[in-house]
């Protein structure tokens, strides 16, 4: 069983309803990129528990966006390769997958942990960590929902 979800951060002010979607110092191109959304704003605490082993991040937040590509990022690579290591743009956590057949060892420095998961439950988890990071996002803020990038990289917000 995996035990999955993003828990926004209460000090991010980027989760505020009231917290500007549009950078006004770039009057030239005020929307929202792929560095806002990686390496800045809405971060939340990692709960992610891969059949008993407690790989979460608490201690401080990542951005939900970052470590969902991050997920797609080492699931893409490991159709073609056995290894892969990838790491959070903001807290540099460091997720190391390794692929036999249809098993995968992930391992994680901080906390130092090894988990076994299948190569389809990896898939699903991917899917589940974008869907859910756009879900967040976009219920905070529905107008986000119309970001070009956010829709074209991580994906559409759900239906209403």
């Amino acid at each position: 069983m995996i035990t999955f979800a993003f828990e926004p951060r209460v000090e991010d002010p980027s989760w505020a309803p009231d917290w500007p979607t549009e950078k006004s110092d770039r009057p030239e191109h005020p929307e929202l990129t792929n560095s806002d959304f990686c390496l800045e704003l809405f971060q939340a605490d990692l709960r992610l528990v891969v059949h008993g082993v407690d790989l979460s991040v608490r201690q401080s937040g990542l951005p939900v966006v970052d470590f969902a590509l991050m997920l797609q990022y080492a699931t893409t690579m490991l159709e073609t390769q056995n290894d892969i290591a990838v790491e959070a743009s903001l807290t540099q956590h460091v997720y190391a997958f390794n692929r036999d057949g249809d098993s995968i060892t992930l391992t994680t420095e901080w906390p130092p942990r090894v988990a076994q998961l299948t190569w389809p439950e990896l898939r699903e988890l991917t899917v589940r960590a974008k869907s859910e990071a756009v879900r967040l996002i976009t219920a905070a803020h529905p107008e986000l929902g119309d970001n070009a990038w956010l829709r074209e990289t991580v994906g559409a917000p759900p239906a209403a």
